[in-house]
């Protein structure tokens, strides 16, 4: 039997701990359905005041994507068309780091431990963010350069891309909300043009030809693009072999990438010494040419 005083222990917890406290029930216009042409609302609930207004804005942001996905798939199946871009049919608004502005929290209570919050954000100023972050996008473009040789470098095509989606994502929103953007159809024709890899000729100098040397080169360029003889770009690569031996080899690339104008847009020096090695010119020629494919990325990634 249990004792007299874990007995009492037990009630005076209850009932100053409130083991039989009703639950929390939000306020009456919390969650409520509010469609309005003119704003979104979004609602949020949680102990900590800022986690609710986080959790409110969460919930705009989960309106917009719902909008967002529900119309590209609209638009396809009416138009059955093949899309050109990725980023529409698969939109999601936290990962691209969108902050609302001009947001305002509408309606507030606190009602056992839990604050409700209710947040609201007009259609006009959501146009207004959106239409600047896309001018601001749009402005990154450089029309003239771009034209000038359809043959992008693989830096050039990797930042097209990217701004690319980022211009599709606010172009998906503001037609969401009933607002046109400009039109991005000659730079897709370009990246289109360039996908998956823009194309360049391989130019090899060396002082000792050897395969070996060249298909690892090759392989590891082709990463970035699609080898072929002819094409505007040019991948060129001067190669100086010494201190050859069964064990021993070292191999020094002097490595450019010339645009359409046969301009350098790209210089390195590449260099590896194997040593007291088996297979020294095997090892050194494919330790080389992934440093070289390391240059070039961090290259793309500046």
């Amino acid at each position: 039997m249990l004792s007299l005083r874990f007995v009492c222990l037990i009630a005076f917890i209850c009932i100053y701990g409130g083991c039989w406290a009703s639950p929390s029930k939000p306020p009456l216009w919390y969650g409520k359905s509010t469609i309005s042409d003119q704003s979104l609302i979004g609602f949020g609930n949680d102990k900590n005041l800022d986690s609710a207004k986080a959790k409110a804005l969460s919930d705009i942001v989960t309106q917009l994507n719902v909008q967002v996905s529900s119309q590209f798939t609209s638009t396809t199946q009416r138009q059955d068309f093949q899309t050109s871009h990725n980023a529409s049919s698969d939109v999601y608004l936290d990962s691209a780091n969108i902050n609302l502005n001009d947001v305002h929290y509408t309606k507030s209570a606190f009602e056992n431990g839990q604050f409700y919050i209710q947040a609201e954000i007009t259609k006009n100023a959501l146009i207004a963010q959106f239409q600047k972050e896309f001018d601001v996008a749009y402005n990154k473009l450089n029309p003239a350069n771009l034209k000038k040789c359809r043959i992008l470098s693989i830096k050039d095509k990797t930042r097209l891309a990217k701004i690319l989606n980022t211009l599709h994502l606010y172009a998906d929103l503001l037609q969401t909300l009933g607002k046109s953007s400009k039109s991005l159809s000659s730079f897709e024709s370009i990246l289109n043009t360039n996908t998956p890899l823009p194309l360049a000729q391989l130019l090899i100098e060396t002082n000792m030809p050897n395969d070996k040397i060249s298909n690892d080169l090759a392989k590891e360029l082709g990463y970035f693009y699609r080898i072929q003889n002819n094409a505007a770009h040019t991948l060129k690569a001067k190669i100086q072999i010494s201190n050859t031996s069964s064990e021993n080899a070292k191999i020094n690339i002097l490595f450019s990438i010339l645009d359409c104008s046969g301009n350098p847009i790209f210089n390195t020096n590449v260099s590896y010494e194997a040593i007291d090695t088996k297979d020294a010119l095997y090892v050194a020629s494919q330790r080389v040419s992934i440093q070289l494919y390391k240059k070039i990325q961090e290259w793309i990634e500046e």
